[in-house]
């Protein structure tokens, strides 16, 4: 266990790793704060849209970094940590924290913007998850991976299936059926974001250079 673990650590630049540590120790500052009295972390970091609209702004990146409770925390921590310790490796740290406050936010605003003055308060970095599988179906979909019990498969099916299984989750949690079209949004606007990242690199790749040897002969 302590291999795999100074293997995450020493893979990774420090900007991925700080994003998986963060929602990494929310769950237990939670329970920290709950079980002494000191604190709640749900009332200062949840989104809750007439919150947000009254000035707690953060509210809209802030809930990713909370779990719904300690099944979500595991399998969501889970995810989290094997997607970015494969995505990580290719991308900088700015560009990771990018796209996933990116993912996060996109998530938030149809609740923000369609019910001003709820009270409701939602956590969860679901909208994070959907936006790195993404970026994993497309940009690794081709691989082939070996999953003990099911067998060999790419990565776009396994992408697919821990996506229809986390929508599942999400889905039958509280107030899912409305939650999880605004979670989805993540994985929306991380399609959309890698669609203009790659067609800003083939124009870039495709811009026509002088050749030395035609330079030479024009002289």
């Amino acid at each position: 266990m302590k291999n795999v673990f100074r293997n995450f650590c020493s893979s990774l630049p420090a900007g991925a790793r700080l994003l998986v540590l963060l929602y990494a120790l929310g769950f237990p500052l939670v329970l920290f704060g709950h079980f002494t009295h000191l604190f709640n972390l749900y009332d200062w970091l949840a989104l809750s849209p007439a919150l947000v609209w009254k000035g707690q702004v953060w509210g809209v990146v802030s809930y990713a970094f909370l779990p719904g409770g300690v099944v979500d925390w595991v399998v969501s921590l889970f995810w989290l940590a094997t997607l970015i310790s494969i995505l990580g490796k290719n991308w900088s740290a700015r560009e990771l924290w990018t796209y996933c406050l990116l993912a996060v936010f996109a998530g938030a605003l149809p609740l923000v913007l369609l019910n001003p003055g709820a009270r409701f308060a939602v956590v969860g970095n679901s909208a994070m998850i959907f936006a790195l599988l993404v970026a994993w179906y497309r940009l690794y979909g081709r691989e082939r991976l070996i999953l003990l019990g099911i067998g060999e498969l790419s990565v776009r099916q396994a992408a697919i299936g821990v996506a229809i299984i986390d929508a599942l989750i999400l889905f039958f949690s509280c107030a899912g059926w409305f939650v999880l079209p605004a979670m989805m949004c993540g994985g929306v606007v991380g399609w959309f974001y890698l669609s203009i990242r790659g067609k800003l690199a083939l124009s870039r790749s495709a811009q026509p250079t002088e050749s030395e040897r035609i330079a030479r002969l024009e002289l």
